[in-house]
This record gives structure tokens, sequence and C-alpha cells, in this order.
């Protein structure tokens, strides 16, 4: 081969009756989560060790696997043929319900607190609850204006982090906080906002929205261990809305 390249002819895949119906069933806004990983493993089977479990034989003798995928509640179980280069696609697993949209506002000089809550926070994930979107879901290349007006228009529920650097940022208060406020009242948006820092957030618009933590002890003010205890009531308070 030129160049020493090394090619591998991706294997075909055959959907079992159950694969099929389990694809058709997955939510809208999984699927192609769902192609995606389905693909990767044509591509290679053997490319993601520590999301895949070998189960033993399968059906057809070959070896059966499971795969389970790393941010989201998936789970593909496949069969691998070597010998003909095929992959049996068994069953998939998946909520069945549509996970419900988070928009998450923040100031970029407030990076660090979005970091703890998305760590508190990714179990509603792994639940099959919500999608978490903030801009650092933003990859390069993409029109980032438009990303964000995509996700504010799909979104089901809004998250602030709030300090003074949030409320005195010219982006947020132009382009996101007017949409949300709009949304809240014609759509019944959720809209819970965190006290991150001492501001003066009651002389704001988001004020009249439920505050997920005490606004008179602010996360910043909290040692650490409080801070998480602050942090588990705001993942029950956020769980308890997107369950409603």
């Amino acid at each position: 081969m030129p160049n020493g390249t090394i090619e591998f002819t991706e294997y075909a895949c055959t959907y079992s009756v159950v694969a099929r119906r389990g694809r058709e069933r997955c939510p809208k806004d999984m699927l192609p989560k769902l192609l995606a990983a389905v693909d990767d493993l044509a591509k290679n089977p053997d490319g993601f060790p520590e999301q895949t479990h070998k189960l033993g034989k399968g059906p057809s003798g070959g070896e059966l696997c499971l795969y389970a995928h790393p941010e989201l509640p998936l789970e593909v179980t496949y069969e691998v043929d070597r010998q003909n280069r095929r992959l049996y696609l068994v069953h998939f697993s998946a909520p069945i319900s549509e996970l419900k949209p988070v928009f998450v506002s923040y100031s970029h000089a407030d990076k660090q607190w979005l970091d703890q809550l998305r760590t508190f926070l990714k179990p509603l994930e792994r639940q099959g609850l919500v999608r978490i979107w903030d801009d650092t879901n933003i990859h390069a290349g993409s029109k980032w204006r438009e990303e964000i007006e995509k996700s504010l228009e799909s979104a089901k529920m809004a998250v602030l982090l709030v300090t003074q650097q949030f409320l005195d940022s010219p982006f947020i208060l132009g382009n996101e906080i007017p949409p949300l406020l709009t949304k809240a009242e014609q759509q019944g948006l959720k809209v819970i906002w965190i006290a991150v820092k001492a501001s003066t957030v009651e002389h704001s618009p988001i004020y009249q929205f439920q505050a997920a933590n005490d606004p008179a002890h602010p996360l910043e003010t909290l040692d650490e261990p409080q801070r998480n205890k602050v942090l588990v009531e705001i993942y029950k308070r956020i769980k308890e809305a997107a369950e409603a």
C-alpha cells in the first residue's frame, strides 16, 4: 500500500428485529448519538475498551459485547463475526422519553463554577433525564451565535450562575436573558438561578424566579464540605424540576 498506510475494511451491520425496534423508539435527540456509536463500532469493534464489556458467546457463535456510551444512558449489545467482518446488532437500550434540554447561562469569568456544577449534574444525564448545554459544547468552526440561539430555542429549563460579572455581561443581558424571560412567560420555561457570588441580583428581572440556594449564603462564601452539601441540594432541585 502507498506510504505504508494501513487500511481497515469497515464491518457490515445487521440489525435484529429487537434492535431495529429499539432504534425506532430511540428519542430523536439521542438517535444521532446512537447511530454515531454504531458507525464507530463498525469501523473498529475493539476501539473502545473502556466502554465495552465482553458477555461471552453470541447466538451465532461470535463474541457478544455490550457497549455503554460514556456520557448518555445508551447501550448497544452486538455480536462480532470477525471472519466475515460483520456486526450483528442485537439490542439497544435507551430511555423512552426525550431528554429535557437544559440551557446553562454563565459568565466566562465564572468558568470554574460551571465545571463544579456540571460535575454534580452529570448523574442527571446518566439517568436519562436531561441534556445539559452550555457554550463549551460549541465545537471549533461552528457558528457560535447560531448554536446558542438553537439551544435557547430548544431549552425546557434554564440554569443561571449568578455573579456580578454575569449581571454585567452585555452579551448575556442582550442575547440570553431576554429570550429566556419571554419563553418563561409564554411557554412555561423553568428558570432556576444559583447564587454563586454576592451580587445585585435583587434588582434584576431574574430575581422573580426561584433560587436553587440561599442568596444570603452564595457558593463562594462556603467552605468546601458545606458547598458540596449545597451543590447536592441544587442537584436535587434541578432533578425535581426535570421530572415534573
